[in-house]
């Protein structure tokens, strides 16, 4: 299953961008409406100008269809360097967000194989209980009449699943080639698209020298290893997910590293301990206000909380920093957790 949340911190001034996979369908939408060929870079294309449809690209798509005019493969390879630029601002010199998309994509696809599954028994059920029914006062059997109106529900739903099956599946296959196409970079997490621990190397050894000091913050969701329990680890590593983009969002301006496993970094240089504790108690805040739901069912997860420690280094070595930082944030996750606990 995959989590479904209100946002991942990418958000234009005036409009929320849709989802990737709401993207993908409104791209090959778009291709079908100019009666574009499905290639990779038509495919492209679309999908940019769709997430950015005020950007660069999204301004020269309207400019050329002005009036109701289709765009040409002419213009497709016109339009290229911009969808170019759009693509290096969106995706980092790495494979971590093109990883991420694959896996959604691969469990939407899950999650769409299980409503055909469940298609097919609820089709069962129907004609089961339909035959049980009539059966009792007509030796005849189901009216036929019903089985056709259930065989017409039956098609428009199983037409429905298998569009979105097509969708799904040419835009897998454009972030496949993509994927392929870039190198990995050991110095990002791949799961979360933050600075690994290898990547934080030299921010790490040059913050002893720095004559004003920085604040370190030492932060983890407070029972994540439940949430892989009982939902399993795709589900816990999409709440990380969440975790990281609500840091991103609260911390601005920060440096954040995946530490190890549910432990993460938050490096702040040149503000004081007040702001930075500020700003960790907006997102234990925000974290704690997420719904996090399962997709498919939505289920909803429950409360998904956060602690952390935060301490301040001036002119030390930044593990002694950490160290004190860390023992904070265990006593903050004592218990109930949920708690931003600091020290100069």
């Amino acid at each position: 299953m995959i989590m479904d949340w209100e946002n991942d911190g990418r958000t234009h001034p005036n409009i929320d961008p849709p989802g990737l996979f709401d993207a993908s369908r409104e791209a090959l939408m778009f291709l079908d409406r100019h009666r574009l060929a499905r290639t990779t870079n038509s495919y492209a294309l679309a999908l940019q100008a769709v997430l950015h449809p005020y950007g660069p690209l999204g301004t020269a798509v309207a400019d050329r269809t002005d009036g109701g005019i289709r765009l040409t493969e002419d213009d497709v390879a016109e339009l290229m360097p911009l969808v170019r630029q759009h693509e290096a601002i969106d995706l980092p010199p790495d494979r971590a967000q093109l990883d991420r998309d694959l896996s959604d994509h691969a469990e939407a696809l899950d999650s769409l194989t299980s409503e055909a599954r469940q298609i097919t028994s609820d089709f069962s059920n129907d004609v089961s209980a339909l035959s049980h029914a009539h059966g009792r006062d007509n030796d005849l059997g189901p009216n036929s009449s019903a089985i056709a109106l259930l065989l017409e529900q039956l098609i428009a739903r199983i037409s429905k699943t298998e569009r979105h099956l097509e969708e799904l599946s040419g835009s897998i296959s454009s972030l496949r080639v993509r994927i392929e196409s870039v190198p990995q970079n050991e110095d990002v997490d791949p799961l979360t698209g933050v600075m690994s621990r290898t990547g934080a190397r030299s921010l790490i050894e040059g913050l002893a020298s720095d004559s004003h000091g920085y604040v370190v913050v030492a932060c983890s969701l407070d029972d994540l290893e439940g949430i892989n329990e009982r939902y399993g680890r795709s589900v816990a590593d999409n709440v990380l997910r969440a975790f990281v983009a609500t840091l991103r969002q609260s911390a601005e301006g920060a440096e954040i590293i995946r530490w190890q496993g549910n432990l993460f970094v938050v490096v702040q240089r040149g503000r004081p301990l007040s702001t930075v504790a500020g700003m960790m108690e907006d997102a234990r805040t925000a974290m704690q206000a997420r719904t996090l739901r399962l997709r498919g069912s939505g289920e909803p997860i429950g409360v998904v909380t956060m602690s952390a420690g935060i301490a301040v280094g001036i002119g030390v070595p930044m593990e002694e920093t950490f160290d004190r930082a860390e023992a904070l944030r265990v006593i903050a996750g004592d218990g109930v957790g949920n708690r931003v606990m600091s020290r100069a």
